[in-house]
Parts: C-alpha cells; structure tokens; sequence
C-alpha cells in the first residue's frame, strides 16, 4: 500500500488508519505514521506550533502541561479503529510519546516530565474500548449516557435495544477485565492517558 503524505513531525510515510462509517458525518479521517507512531488527521496543514496550542495549557511559569491520549497505548492496539479514545485529542493529531517528544522539539520545548496516568479517562477509554467489541453501535455506553444516541437515531431501535441489554449484562465483567488491563499497561508504559509538562529549551 503506497502512502497517502508525510508526517509534518517526523517526514516518514502516512497511511490510511480511521474512516468514518458510511453516512457518519462527524468522525474525522485519520491517517498513521510508520516512524513516529502519530495519527494526522488528512486534509489539514498542520502547523507544529498551533498543534501545541491545541493540546496544552500554558501555566504562570511559562511551561506547558499536556494529558493526552496514547495512539501507541496497548488500549488502541486491542480497539483499532474501535479505540474509545480517538476523538479524544483536541488537535489535530493523536500522539504517541515519540511524536510527543518530536512536538516539543520541533516548537522549541524540552520535555521537563512525562508519565502515564493510573486513574482518570483512561480507564474510561479501556472499558468503553472492550465494549465496543460487544456493541453494534460505537462507544453506545458513552454516547447513548451522554444524550447523544438515542433509539430514533444510529442505526435504528433494534439495535439500540441490542446494545443496550448486551451494555448492562456486560458492564460488570468487562470492568473487571478493563481496569486490571490498564493498570498493567501503565506498567508497561503504554497506559492510555500520557501526563506531560514541557519546557522552553535552555531555560
């Protein structure tokens, strides 16, 4: 398969990773990096220092903290395409921490801490990932709680009252799949959710 661009961070072939579903409106097309591992989002010049804007807040010292999920976490290697956390990332990529640490440097920042979060979202993104593998419609527990699926909506009411029985039957079991599942990963360092603070290089 031929590249379809170059990764704006590391200049390595880009392939074709996530499309949208027919008829899916608002997922967005993602293509992947074979060198740094980074998901660009196709159609967009991306510009590294608007990117960093994107996905960090400045603090009053002037460093930058970053949490963001991991496109090379053991959670997006089981779901692919069924990552609950791929529309997750405010800008337009979604980072492993070689592309993060490739950000930096491309901005002027070093790198001052990184981790992998224990608890938070990311825990959140293994257990709605595991259920996608149960449930018809993507992320149902997330979207259907949220307000925004709906039985009139998605694919129809059969399916919605599918997934909705297979969700309540499953949710305890796949909790207790899930959770041990990402602890381990974090020890592995290929937790979901990457925790960084970056810093002016020299400074």
């Amino acid at each position: 398969m031929s590249g379809v661009g170059a990764c704006p961070l590391c200049g390595r072939a880009v392939y074709p990773w996530v499309t949208p579903p027919d008829g899916d409106d608002h997922g967005r097309v993602l293509d992947r990096c074979e060198g740094c591992g980074a998901a660009i989002e196709r159609g967009l010049g991306v510009k590294l220092d608007r990117e960093l804007e994107a996905v960090s807040d400045r603090e009053p010292d002037g460093t930058r903290s970053l949490a963001l999920p991991n496109r090379a976490s053991l959670q997006a290697g089981i779901g692919g395409e069924a990552w609950s956390a791929i529309e997750a990332s405010p800008g337009s990529m979604v980072h492993t921490p070689r592309s993060l640490q490739l950000l930096a440097e491309r901005t002027g920042h070093e790198v001052e801490s990184f981790g992998f979060a224990i608890l938070g979202p990311n825990q959140a993104w293994m257990w709605q990932t595991l259920l996608n593998g149960l449930t018809l419609h993507p992320n149902f527990a997330r979207e259907a709680m949220a307000g925004r699926l709906r039985p009139s909506t998605g694919r129809g009411r059969l399916a919605f009252t599918v997934d909705l029985v297979a969700s309540v039957l499953a949710t305890p079991f796949v909790a207790l799949v899930s959770v041990p599942l990402e602890l381990v990963s974090v020890a592995l360092r290929r937790g979901g959710l990457m925790r960084a603070r970056l810093r002016r290089a020299g400074t």
